[in-house]
């Protein structure tokens, strides 16, 4: 466990799982790329909204002409001079002394200029252009004039009215007076709505094609995933449990996809967002800027932390669900032996176990939310007071325009939101990448070289094996030293107590194992030296632990096994769902498919263990006319079931002790007719019992 931590800690291992994803993202690049496109063309309508706000306030809400006045000092007087020559337009002189200049024109330095010398007016003024005003609407200003010739009152050709007296108007003669104003703040309240109809349009877009690539990625993984676990030998699967293979397919698929949709682009958005509104920011007051990235900056190291803490949050959160997962399949696989055996309770413990840890993982993930979010919450609203506070102090000094504090809170906001998404989506990611380890090393375990080796082009069925020692784990021998040999056509049968190695033998001639010593061959041919999908496609096996696939039940049932079909009565199982078979018709159907399959090599692994005495003998009559051509092993407890082999091998603890016929068995007197005598008193017992 330490040293997979310290691999998982490397940078390079790190590089091999992104690699790995990519791999799978590769044939969707194109989609990304839609999507890139069109999350910039959304973040860019997002960042224009607030700006938009400001131009509408600074410039058409909000009058910004202010009047001025310059005192005799020289610096004053360069000053004045120096604002004429700049800015032309946008300065009315009232007389030697005094000017309106409109401030929306003017830089932030020269506005400080006038706050600081004291030379601006707190009254703002509305000034109206006659020679940009059309003849129909100049015919109406001129009664409001006449009307009010306290409120307007020309000054030179412009007509000047100061805010505060403008309350002393109607409606109707503010809209006519302010009607330039007006058509202005509606073009850009169209733009706005153009702009907000475009984020959602072009947002709808990328959302649709991250979600469509993502669950073509997920699909892709997968199949891959899946078909790899299918190649896998089976030491993997004695020791992994079926509920954490389940997770691996499908949590940490969803998993990975969720890091597909929601990070991988998006993220690139969030930063583009904070990067614009940064920008924009800085543009329109750098200190005040200065001060919301230092908070970013302080937000940032707070992230960092949680991410620290947060990466083994989730690895056990994880592990745990899997625990979990894998608990619970087992526990509904068994509940037949559970409920038998009146395990419940001790059941239910275990589960409380399993359970508690992965309830701790959580409750550590629920802290880490529970402490940073509030830190965000309260940075975000602690920039809120510091903009109200210094803006508001800045649009007095003039250093900054009402438009731009408005704007400010605005985008304070869109500033910390993608940190608060990022964060969260920092959470998906290291889900993802914990999930991606998982299923990277998972799909970095050898699979079995099935193809792997010599095919025969003929098949005998004749097996040897050669002093074979095995192992399951190292040291404890299963099998010691066995040697025997299976001729062409000839059934042999194994028997032996609970335990002794003969199922062990079944799995080393079909290759889910390899010997650590001695040889076995097939045809004469060393069976490493075959492939393992050669071996299996020439070798039909009934197993004493049986599994039928629902409605594939039928599969294959045709040919030579039509005759033990009519023979059994196994037709009408065939065309079941398989969902309500007992055990015994499971085998009977098992055995027929095995017949089906057109081989010269038969193993028969306790085949009829769960038959009646009936159907037994029936069963038997057709395995002994089936395996005429065939040459037969057969693996057995019931004695009765081997009497006319040709050969019997007794294997006791993993070495064989006595080789011979039924009848040369018993007359040794040894293991074999001390099996036969036990299982003949059985029967007379329950014979008698009856």
């Amino acid at each position: 466990m330490k040293q997979e931590e310290e691999k998982r800690g490397k940078a390079t291992y790190d590089i091999k799982v992104v690699k790995w994803l990519f791999y799978f993202a590769q044939p969707y690049r194109r989609f990304f790329a839609f999507s890139l496109v069109f999350m910039i063309i959304a973040a860019g309508l997002e960042l224009l909204v607030p700006y938009v706000t400001k131009i509408a306030v600074d410039s058409y809400i909000f009058p910004s002409w202010r009047e001025a006045t310059f005192s005799d000092e020289e610096k004053d007087r360069r000053f004045e001079k120096q604002l004429k020559e700049k800015y032309p337009s946008s300065i009315i002189e009232l007389n030697k002394d005094k000017y309106l200049i409109d401030l929306s024109a003017v830089s932030s330095e020269e506005k400080h200029n006038l706050e600081r010398l004291g030379m601006v007016s707190e009254e703002r003024y509305l000034v109206v252009d006659p020679s940009r005003v059309d003849t129909q609407r100049m015919s109406k200003i001129d009664e409001i004039v006449n009307t009010h010739p306290d409120v307007i009152k020309p000054l030179g050709k412009l007509l000047v009215a100061s805010y505060s007296s403008l309350h002393a108007l109607s409606d109707s003669e503010l809209r006519i007076l302010r009607s330039e104003e007006i058509k202005g703040v509606t073009r850009l309240a169209l733009l706005l709505l153009l702009s907000l109809f475009g984020v959602f349009f072009f947002s709808t877009l990328y959302t649709y094609f991250l979600n469509y690539s993502g669950q073509k990625i997920m699909h892709r993984i997968r199949v891959g995933v899946f078909s790899h676990i299918l190649s896998l030998p089976q030491t993997f699967f004695d020791k992994n449990p079926v509920g954490r293979l389940s997770t691996r397919v499908t949590n940490d698929v969803n998993a990975i996809n969720e890091m597909y949709t929601s990070v991988l682009v998006q993220f690139l958005k969030d930063v583009l967002v904070i990067s614009g509104v940064l920008v924009l920011m800085f543009y329109m007051n750098r200190n005040l800027t200065i001060f919301i990235l230092a908070l970013t900056i302080i937000v940032g190291i707070v992230a960092a932390l949680f991410r620290m803490r947060l990466k083994t949050v989730y690895r056990n959160v994880r592990k745990t669900v899997a625990q979990l997962n894998a608990f619970v399949q087992e526990s509904v696989r068994g509940i037949v032996l559970i409920k038998l055996y009146g395990r419940e309770g001790k059941n239910f413990e275990r589960f409380n176990d399993v359970n508690r840890e992965n309830y701790k993982a959580n409750m550590d993930q629920l802290w880490a939310f529970a402490t940073f979010r509030p830190i965000i919450e309260f940075v975000g609203v602690f920039a809120v007071a510091l903009i109200l506070w210094y803006g508001g102090l800045s649009v007095m000094r003039l250093d900054l325009t009402l438009g731009a504090l408005i704007a400010y809170l605005y985008y304070v906001r869109m500033l910390f939101r993608p940190i608060l998404e990022l964060a969260e989506r920092y959470n998906i990611f290291q889900s993802a990448i914990a999930a991606s380890e998982n299923l990277y090393d998972l799909s970095n375990i050898e699979p079995e070289e099935r193809d792997k080796g010599r095919k025969q082009e003929k098949v005998y069925g004749m097996l040897e094996f050669r002093n074979v020692w095995f192992a399951y784990n190292e040291g404890e021998w299963v099998l010691k030293d066995v040697s025997f040999k299976v001729d062409t056509g000839e059934t042999v049968a194994l028997v032996g107590l609970t335990g002794s190695g003969k199922t062990t033998i079944v799995n080393l001639i079909l290759r889910f194992y390899d010997v650590q010593k001695g040889q076995i061959l097939f045809d004469g041919v060393d069976i490493r030296e075959d492939s393992p999908e050669f071996l299996r496609a020439n070798i039909s096996t009934v197993f004493q632990d049986l599994f039928l696939f629902g409605k594939n039940m039928a599969d294959g049932h045709s040919g030579n096994g039509d005759e033990f079909a009519r023979a059994t009565g196994i037709d009408d199982l065939v065309e079941s769902d398989g969902s309500f078979i007992s055990s015994g018709e499971k085998q009977l159907v098992s055995i027929g498919q095995a017949f089906n399959k057109d081989v010269n090599f038969l193993i028969l692994d306790e085949a009829t263990s769960h038959i009646d005495a009936q159907m037994e003998t029936k069963v038997r009559d057709e395995i002994k006319k089936e395996s005429k051509n065939r040459t037969t092993l057969v693996i057995a407890h019931r004695l009765a079931n081997v009497r006319g082999a040709d050969k019997i091998i007794v294997i006791h603890k993993g070495e064989i002790y006595e080789v011979g016929t039924h009848n040369e068995l018993l007359e040794k007197e040894g293991i074999y007719y001390n099996l036969y005598q036990l299982q003949n008193q059985i029967q007379r017992f329950s014979a008698s019992t009856d």
